[in-house]
């Protein structure tokens, strides 16, 4: 991902620090009162309690997936929580509901164990003040984290387990158009509450980005089918007559002769380079075009626009 830096590895994942994720020293530095050393280490303690937070969920995901065969390319920290990129899409909807769960189970678990560890501390006031809020900070942080990517809005993780929970039943293409419009309609209702309940603009911005985020998660989906649907020939591009209409182009330097299929070509020097009734590309230099649909997929550039 653009705009984010490498600051390390854990079970051979890099972790990522995605740049806007500079301004949260910053909003804990502004939470805190006070401006003295003590104040300067609780605003480092809660950086640190929540880098370290967001990084066990997204452990918590990107290991349950490699149980699973499914390969993380990476691990991205932002202000939203973390992102672990997966190479591929989990093969079984099982297997997504089990990678999704993993880590909203993981951040449950931190804020159960800081709450038990909170009760006999508190009885017995055998440790410093600092430790108690600590604990305090873990346990609110790693259940805002937990109940938060439980709702059932894609991307979230609870949107994840709702697609894997219908592609049970139904094609992947429609459990994810079902769960992208739930998506959309809790990020729109959450939304308005934010801006006229809540008063708060940054929940409206989360919101904002949730809705988005589900009509993207759509239009991976429609892509992904499409390569699905035509999985054999030449350079894995082909589609099969099921698919959408497709019209496959081939750019030449030769000028196209009275003999070739469609000699006007849209610009001169582009041919079709399928028969008619074929998807198959041709030549390097194919594009391909899918209409009545979302997707566009462009292999190679038309060497006069490089």
């Amino acid at each position: 991902m653009n705009w984010s830096w490498k600051i390390g590895a854990a079970f051979g994942i890099p972790i990522r620090l995605h740049v806007s994720m500079l301004l949260i020293p910053f909003i804990a530095f502004s939470w805190v009162p006070g401006s003295g050393p003590v104040s300067m280490i609780t605003a480092a303690a809660l950086v640190i309690l929540l880098f370290g937070s967001v990084l066990l969920h997204e452990l918590g995901h990107a290991l349950v997936a490699r149980r699973f065969g499914v390969r993380t390319a990476d691990i991205i920290l932002t202000p939203l929580g973390g992102m672990a990129r997966l190479v591929e899409l989990p093969r079984k909807p099982r297997h997504e509901i089990a990678i999704a769960i993993a880590g909203p189970l993981v951040s449950l678990g931190i804020a159960a164990a800081a709450f038990a560890a909170m009760i006999p501390l508190q009885l017995f006031g055998v440790v410093p003040e600092i430790v108690m809020v600590g604990l305090a900070v873990l346990f609110e942080l790693n259940l805002m984290l937990g109940v938060f990517n439980l709702v059932p809005a894609l991307p979230r993780d609870g949107g994840r387990i709702l697609r894997g929970a219908l592609a049970l039943k139904l094609d992947f293409l429609k459990a994810t158009r079902i769960a992208a419009r739930i998506g959309r309609v809790i990020a729109v209702v959450g939304g308005l509450l934010a801006i006229f309940y809540f008063k708060s603009w940054s929940l409206a911005l989360i919101a904002l980005f949730v809705f988005f985020s589900a009509g993207m998660e759509e239009r991976m989906a429609e892509w992904r089918e499409a390569k699905r649907r035509g999985a054999t020939g030449a350079g894995g591009w082909p589609f099969g007559g099921a698919g959408p209409r497709v019209r496959t182009w081939s750019w030449t330097s030769r000028p196209p002769s009275a003999s070739a299929p469609n000699p006007g070509a849209e610009r001169p020097g582009w041919r079709p380079a399928a028969p008619a009734g074929g998807y198959r590309p041709a030549a390097e230099r194919d594009v391909v075009v899918i209409e009545g649909g979302k997707v566009e997929v462009v292999s190679r550039k038309d060497p006069e626009e490089s």
